[in-house]
C-alpha cells in the first residue's frame, strides 16, 4: 500500500482536468482495499471522511480539488466461471476496462456484448450506468455483482 499525497487527477479522468487529491492510492485486491481503507482511518496525520474510488474517470468531472482520498481502482482479470448449452459465464474485475473487456469476448467468439464496444469507462462501472448502445443494454449480458 502507497499512499501518495498532493496528486494530480488529470491523467485520471477523460477531461484532463488538472486537479489534485489530498491523498492518493490504487488497489488492485480485495484485501489492499480494506487495507488502504483502515490506513485512511487511522495513520494519516489528518484523516479525511471524503473518500472516492474512481474507475475509469470517464464519468466524472472535477471542479476543484479532492480534499480527500481518492482510490483508484485497477481490480483486473477476466475468468471463465461456468458455461452451459446457452451461456458463458465470465468474472471480471470492476477496474477492467469496459471495451478490452468487450475486445476479450470477441476473440473468444463470445456474441452478446459486441455492440456495447468502444463505450467509456470500467467493466464495474457499466451494471451502475446502464450501458446500452445499437439496441444492447448491459441488462442483456449482465448476470451480477460482488460489492464489498
Amino acid at each position: 500500500m502507497n499512499i501518495l499525497e498532493n496528486i494530480s487527477l488529470k491523467q485520471y479522468n477523460s477531461f484532463g482536468i488538472n486537479v489534485s487529491a489530498k491523498y492518493f492510492a490504487t488497489f488492485d485486491t480485495v484485501d489492499s482495499l480494506v487495507e488502504t481503507l483502515a490506513f485512511n482511518t487511522s495513520d494519516i496525520p489528518h484523516p479525511t471522511s471524503k473518500t472516492l474510488i474512481l474507475g475509469g474517470g470517464s464519468n466524472i468531472l472535477f471542479t476543484r480539488n479532492f480534499d480527500g482520498l481518492v482510490l483508484k481502482n485497477e481490480l483486473k482479470g477476466i475468468e471463465l466461471v461456468k458455461e452451459d448449452a446457452d451461456h458463458v459465464y465470465l468474472k471480471a474485475g470492476a477496474g477492467e476496462n469496459w471495451h478490452s473487456f468487450v475486445q476479450y469476448c470477441i476473440q473468444k467468439n463470445l456474441a452478446g456484448a459486441e455492440n456495447l464496444s468502444l463505450i467509456p469507462g470500467n467493466v464495474g462501472a457499466s451494471p451502475m450506468q446502464n450501458i446500452g448502445a445499437y439496441g444492447v443494454e448491459i441488462k442483456d449480458v449482465f448476470h451480477s455483482l460482488e460489492a464489498y
